[in-house]
């Protein structure tokens, strides 16, 4: 058996639901994420803006290998160099797999980039809110930059790790035009997406740069100090990514609650799916968790209201189905505008 790594994606999918994971990556359970157009066209950003940053660090080796041993492999001979730059370099502790977007390695000083398709203002944004807590607008990115830090602080204990965002800045106007097109999405000889810089691509379309690294230590320092919710219990970060590798590790399923998250779940299948055969991530949690029968999923609940953000303290309260819902418990407001009846 191949093993069972947690990776920053699967990491990140935790994070939005732990259940998923159990069902991330089995054929057998409808997945709506494979084939999303407009999931996949964030994807093709992605692997764009990815290029351009490792543009911004000339003369780095790029770990090309998909097998996870060989990366690792890779990855130790260049970190043998006293002063190198890694794309896509290759850490593990225990089953925690991390592949970095940019590495930069100066002696025992190390640089973690995570590059990401999101703008950012340096005169005007921040990763923290008012309170002083991580923003909720970047608290993916940084949770995915944390998770990165920590494996690399088990792995490498021995080194300073300085963590960073690289963002498309704002305030930068692109040196050239045309810029996003010498960055061609193709497919490889196995189907797999590549980003294909032009040969016309000079220095000069680089200056000034339109990416700028944001310092996220403060950030991760935040949340690894900072208790969070795993199954209602209050943990440290350290603590939940051990307990959901643990359960990863062993194809353990972690039983989340029912929310409003579920709304999204991207591992609902279609009536047309179930008789396909194809397992529905949804209707399972619910099962288990609400002891429904497949006719209850016929019914409308809660989470078919329309812009109403009470719907987990409704769901809380054990009102998932609409026709159990009154109009005291969504006091709607009048907005007097014309309308129907």
């Amino acid at each position: 058996m191949l093993p069972r790594y947690l990776t920053k994606s699967r990491f990140q999918l935790a994070m939005q639901c732990k259940t998923k994971l159990f069902y991330q990556g089995k054929p057998e359970y409808a997945n709506k994420s494979m084939d999303d157009p407009f999931l996949l066209s964030l994807a093709e950003g992605g692997f764009q803006v990815g290029t351009l940053a490792k543009c911004y660090f000339p003369g780095g080796h790029e770990v090309e290998a998909k097998d996870p041993v060989e990366a690792l492999r890779l990855t130790s001979e260049l970190m043998r160099q006293d002063n190198v730059v890694i794309y896509e370099a290759a850490f593990l502790h225990g089953n925690l797999f991390v592949r970095t977007d940019i590495l930069v390695k100066r002696g025992k000083l190390l640089e973690l980039i995570e590059v990401k398709a999101k703008s950012f203002d340096s005169e005007k944004d921040s990763f923290l809110d008012r309170k002083g807590m991580v923003s909720r607008g970047w608290s993916d990115y940084l949770h995915d930059v944390a998770f990165q830090k920590h494996v690399l602080n088990l792995a490498l204990p021995s080194y300073e790790i300085r963590a960073y965002l690289m963002l498309a800045d704002k305030n930068a106007r692109c040196p050239a035009d045309g810029l996003n097109q010498m960055f061609r999405i193709k497919k490889d000889e196995w189907g797999r997406k590549r980003v294909n810089v032009s040969d016309s691509l000079k220095p000069e379309h680089l200056d000034p740069p339109i990416l700028i690294r944001v310092t996220a230590d403060e950030c991760c320092d935040h949340i690894f100090q900072t208790g969070m919710d795993y199954c209602g219990e209050d943990v440290s970060f350290a603590e939940v990514v051990k307990r959901i590798a643990r359960c990863y590790e062993k194809d353990e399923k972690i039983n989340t609650p029912p929310s409003s998250i579920c709304k999204g779940c991207e591992f609902q299948a279609t009536e047309v799916e179930l008789k396909l055969g194809l397992k529905s991530g949804l209707h399972e949690c619910w099962k288990e968790r609400l002891d429904w029968l497949d006719e209850d999923f016929n019914e409308q609940t809660v989470l078919d209201i329309w812009d109403f953000k009470q719907k987990d303290t409704l769901i809380q309260n054990g009102l998932i189905k609409l026709k159990e819902v009154t109009q005291q418990d969504i006091s709607p407001k009048e907005d007097k505008k014309p309308g129907l009846s």
